[in-house]
């Protein structure tokens, strides 16, 4: 590395930001007056919101949502070797998948804990387990009508098939090609990943400990392990090039039988656009964009739901598609390129690279902050999403309950519009893959909103973010991001973003190419540009010299309901489930 380059890196997140607290959130219903979930009338559901019963909800895996977010993290990749001994497993492992009840009531506390007090860490650990399977999986446990009845067709033909289709090199010589992963290659396909999470390394490790024993027993054989840490320090919740990752997250419309939204909802009801965000700069999203057999968003009315489609088999209802990617991260030539351009653009290497990825490395949006980051902003968690890209950030009401609560108002500097990317480039990767208001090459803005995703990644490897005089073994380590993400749709979802999107110059504005994610495009040219406007108006355009992301494995899954996996995978049975 550079000195300018590693200087740079070492002072990522000197200080930590400045989070909330002193918010006194009400306890939720279910905690003040239980109810039987099952009985609560479809009368006291808010108009226009699904209801996600009891029974549903005790189903639905818990890391589609709320999500598991978890410090400690084993992906255990699976592959079976007798099917009927691998049915005996799935019996076993059923009881123990995590719902999404489960999940959505510890996250709810939790909320109030971190509101309160300014905590990261919950008062009460958990340890959760998700899983899913391959397409081939489901032909060997269900028959191979079975595994063609699932509509996607990505799914079926999988992620090593896709692999050039995604922008991965198609010459097998270079690094990143299908033929190199560890995991998921043409050779190295698995059956199941189970995703083992804790709040605590001992118990994840004696979690996934009992899972591997179990599917030895049930003759499985792991293909491969990966560990997923979160950063430590100040760097919780950030990727290694240093940045808080995951702030973008969509909310998802519904209720519970109790009565709570399953995404809170903070804004005034005044405000127009409590109907269509959760909290500020989080969009509603309809359930059926992430889990199959509930209502889909309108591609031309974001208050509007469209029915599913039913392009999958009845067994699958409320499953979702996972896809994993296991992506090192170059982070030396990240910011040896940070620190060269920045030079020639005329300012810092931090800026630069903040105005690559979109945010700075605190997660403050340089559309509210261009100059500097904002340590109040990115730990104002009402605030550090409320930005567009076309449009002035408007001022916002907080609910009653959020006022009563101790919250009074944003503040914080607001976001002007920037139609032509002089803040945030038009190119910047927070922009790319998330356009936000802005029209894209498939028309209105609320186009956008059916390409979202639930992302649940997390770093692997050493953090070299933050450490001072780092040794040259520290510094050729491996490391980077299990990018996990659950959708309703492969091919609409992860696979037209990374496709149409990141690695275009063209989509969805022109201006070059995802400086971050993107690789080649769809005529597999591996030369990628970025376009950055100068303080005068003016464009100048940097090649990016190499790819700092690189795949080296992953697959397409497929994460049934709970019982799904009890009563029909484990059984080899389909039936009206």
């Amino acid at each position: 590395m550079t000195g300018e380059g590693m200087e740079a890196l070492a002072g990522i997140m000197d200080v930590g930001v400045q989070r909330l607290a002193g918010i006194a959130l009400k306890q939720s219903s279910t905690e003040d007056s239980p109810v039987d979930a099952d009985l609560v009338p479809l009368a006291s559901v808010p108009a226009g919101e699904p209801l996600i019963d009891g029974q549903a909800a005790a189903d639905i895996q818990g890391n589609v949502f709320p999500g598991f977010n978890k410090d400690h993290q084993r992906f255990l990749f699976l592959t079976m070797n007798v099917t009927d001994d691998a049915r005996t497993w799935l019996r076993w492992l059923a009881p123990r998948l995590s719902s999404m009840q489960e999940v959505l009531d510890f996250r709810r506390e939790f909320r109030r804990e971190r509101l309160l007090t300014g905590t990261t860490e919950p008062s009460k650990p958990a340890t959760w387990i998700a899983f899913a399977l391959s397409h081939h999986a489901i032909c060997k446990l269900l028959g191979k009508h079975a595994g063609d009845e699932m509509g996607d067709e990505a799914f079926r033909q999988g992620m090593a098939a896709r692999s050039t289709l995604l922008g991965d090199p198609a010459e097998q010589s270079l690094p990143g090609h299908r033929e190199r992963w560890r995991v998921g290659g043409p050779d190295s396909e698995v059956d199941f990943l189970v995703i083992v999470a804790a709040d605590i390394a001992q118990d994840v490790e004696q979690a996934a400990a009992e899972i591997v024993q179990a599917a030895a027993r049930g003759g499985l054989t792991l293909s491969f392990e990966q560990v997923g840490e979160n950063l430590p320090g100040n760097l919780s919740g950030h990727e290694h090039f240093g940045f808080k990752d995951g702030i973008s997250q969509p909310g998802i419309r519904g209720v519970t039988s109790d009565g709570e939204h399953l995404s809170p909802r903070y804004l005034d009801p005044r405000n127009p656009h409590s109907r269509i965000f959760g909290k500020p700069g989080q969009p509603l999203v309809w359930p059926g964009q992430f889990l199959l057999g509930l209502p889909r968003q309108d591609p031309a009315d974001p208050l509007a739901p469209a029915e599913d489609n039913g392009n999958f088999p009845a067994w699958a209802r409320n499953g979702s598609y996972l896809v994993c990617r296991r992506l090192n991260q170059d982070v030396p030539a990240f910011w040896d390129f940070a620190a060269t351009a920045s030079r020639e653009y005329g300012t810092s290497p931090v800026r630069f690279a903040s105005m690559m990825v979109g945010r700075w490395p605190s997660g403050a949006p340089i559309s509210r902050s261009p100059h500097e980051d904002d340590l109040s902003l990115a730990g104002d968690e009402f605030a550090h999403n409320h930005f567009l890209f076309d449009d002035d950030t408007t001022h916002w009401l907080p609910s009653k309950e959020l006022a009563e609560a101790g919250y009074k108002e944003d503040d914080h500097t607001r976001a002007t519009a920037d139609i032509f990317g002089q803040t945030c480039p038009m190119a910047g990767h927070i922009r790319k893959v998330n356009p936000r208001d802005s029209g894209t090459d498939f028309g209105a803005s609320a186009d956008t909103m059916l390409r979202l995703m639930m992302r649940r990644g997390i770093p692997y490897g050493p953090v070299l973010a933050g450490v001072k005089d780092p040794p040259p073994q520290l510094i050729a380590a491996e490391r980077g991001l299990m990018f996990v993400a659950y959708m309703s749709s492969i091919e609409d979802q992860f696979e037209f973003v990374t496709r149409r999107w990141a690695n275009s110059s063209l989509q969805p504005n022109a201006s070059g190419h995802d400086p971050i994610i993107g690789q080649s495009d769809v005529h597999g040219d591996r030369e990628r540009t970025l376009e950055l406007r100068l303080p005068g108006g003016d464009r100048e355009r940097f090649s990016l010299p190499r790819e700092w992301i690189t795949p080296t494995g992953g697959g397409y899954f497929f994460a049934p309901a709970i019982s799904a996996v009890g009563n029909v995978l484990a059984n080899g049975e389909v039936g009206d489930h």
